[in-house]
């Protein structure tokens, strides 16, 4: 039996990592043969933010219940978006670290029976995660200011 045609894990992938992210890692973790349609979303850290075109590298700092936050997160949106069209799995991996431009930051996988489904959850997925688990981010540029972002969204 292949790795694809396995069942997927029972609960939900949700990782904070301090390696770098391969989303076809990730993405296999969720999906199985029930499946078919994907939705990935990678976010990858930029160089610029706020009017400012000089990011040199963001540094990812994670609250010790981050993972456990990101998990139930997870499962809130298994839960929430699974219905009479099929079951919707998800699963997100966040970076933690000093990360350069353009490195992955963050990856989130929707996975789904029609692609409808598994685009809203994977859009669900990534705003809920971006305001609701304890990761925030500090900027540093060029000219060696730095700026907090996010310090409040959670």
């Amino acid at each position: 039996m292949s790795a694809q045609d396995q069942v997927p894990q029972s609960r939900p992938l949700a990782q904070i990592t301090d390696t770098a992210i391969d989303p076809r890692e990730v993405e296999s973790a969720v999906w199985s043969t029930a499946d078919g349609a994907m939705v990935t979303f990678s976010g990858i850290v930029r160089d610029h933010d706020g009017g400012r075109a000089d990011v040199q590298h963001i540094e990812y700092s994670a609250h010790p219940t981050a993972a456990t936050t990101l998990a139930r997160l997870c499962e809130s949106i298994e839960a929430e978006m699974s219905g009479p069209n099929g079951v919707v799995r998800v699963g997100a991996v966040h970076r933690v670290g000093v990360l350069p431009v353009g490195e992955i930051a963050v990856v989130a996988v929707a996975v789904a029976p029609h692609r409808a489904e598994a685009f809203r959850a994977c859009s669900e997925l990534i705003e809920r995660l971006k305001h609701g688990v304890p990761i925030w981010k500090r900027q540093l540029f060029t000219d060696g200011l730095t700026e907090w972002v996010g310090v409040g969204d959670c």
